[in-house]
């Protein structure tokens, strides 16, 4: 009999145990959500090589398009307003491929936007009548497109944090048009043809952490850094720069601790702290100069060794700071 009352009893300890570990299992995975719902309880929705119109659109909106909704290889001349309407319960809209070559934002509940490989050529930010800003829209990403200009009225997305418009073919941006965007902490230009970098004298964009222009056709930048103060990580490697223009750069790097990613190699022409340089535009010295009094510096900038292209560098792995 005691034999059996303790085999018994180990019976039911070994039962309660599995009990405990099955409940605690329970409660790690209801506090720890599987990573894939990245859409929350609505879910994720996907449509997949359809011609876009307002009835796929609501169908896809109402059934299966929640909190994240991906258009892939899909086709409509124009996405504009009223497909953005059918969109309310949804936060994040991809449209990757197909062909969607005009867009025309207008959503005050998406948080974010993403336009990759569509062709796209035109993007534009409807106004409305009382031309209300967009504070909902946090993320901007616009890649391997088409597009050649940015739209004034791009001003009206005040909440952007993070805009990518890199892999494009921009060619020429005017930064006052992000001077609204507060919040704007992260800012992509690179792989573009942009040859001009164009800000008034008073632009601040005083919350940009992240600015990477690389691999564009840039000969000199005006603005940088006296418009972005709270800067704290650049990519300036691939492009044309006037070596007058990169002595000035390296010494307000040194001077605002900015840290500077990637180094350019095998150049044509001069090589300073990283940078590939080039001093074959006669004139431009004077060009870079007058820019740089615009932007407030000081008369010591505009004379940093000029015959003097010596430069210690230090690397840390894809980091070369100048010095």
């Amino acid at each position: 009999m005691l034999t059996m009352a303790r085999y018994r009893d180990v019976i039911l300890l070994a039962l309660a145990g599995l009990l405990i570990l099955a409940l605690v299992g329970s409660v790690y995975g209801r506090a720890v959500p599987h990573h894939r719902r990245r859409g929350g309880e609505r879910g994720v929705g996907r449509l997949q090589n359809v011609t876009l119109t307002n009835a796929t659109l609501s169908a896809m909106a109402q059934t299966g398009g929640g909190g994240e909704l991906s258009l892939d290889g899909c086709q409509i001349d124009h996405f504009g307003p009223a497909l953005f309407a059918l969109l309310q319960r949804t936060d994040c809209l991809t449209l990757r491929g197909g062909h969607i070559p005009s867009v025309s934002f207008h959503s005050h509940t998406l948080d974010t936007l993403v336009i990759d490989a569509t062709g796209l050529r035109t993007f534009d930010v409807a106004g409305g009548p009382a031309g209300a800003p967009y504070e909902k829209l946090r993320i901007l990403h616009i890649t391997r497109t088409r597009l050649e200009r940015l739209p004034a009225r791009l001003s009206l997305l005040v909440g952007l944090k993070r805009l990518d418009l890199s892999q494009n073919q921009l060619t020429h941006i005017e930064l006052d048009v992000l001077g609204a965007m507060r919040r704007l902490r992260d800012l992509d230009l690179s792989v573009n043809q942009i040859a001009r970098l164009d800000a008034s004298p008073e632009l601040q964009l005083a919350g940009l952490r992240n600015l990477w222009v690389s691999y564009n056709r840039l000969r000199s930048f005006g603005a940088f850094p006296g418009a972005f103060p709270a800067l704290d990580t650049v990519r300036l490697i691939g492009n044309r720069w006037h070596c007058g223009w990169v002595d000035r750069a390296r010494a307000d790097i040194m001077r605002h601790g900015i840290t500077a990613f990637g180094a350019d190699y095998d150049c044509p022409g001069e090589r300073q702290g990283g940078l590939c340089c080039y001093d074959d535009v006669p004139g431009e010295v004077v060009e870079i100069e007058q820019s740089t009094t615009a932007g407030g510096a000081g008369a010591d900038d505009l004379t940093l060794r000029a015959s003097n292209r010596s430069t210690i560098e230090v690397r840390y792995g894809d980091v070369e700071l100048f010095l």
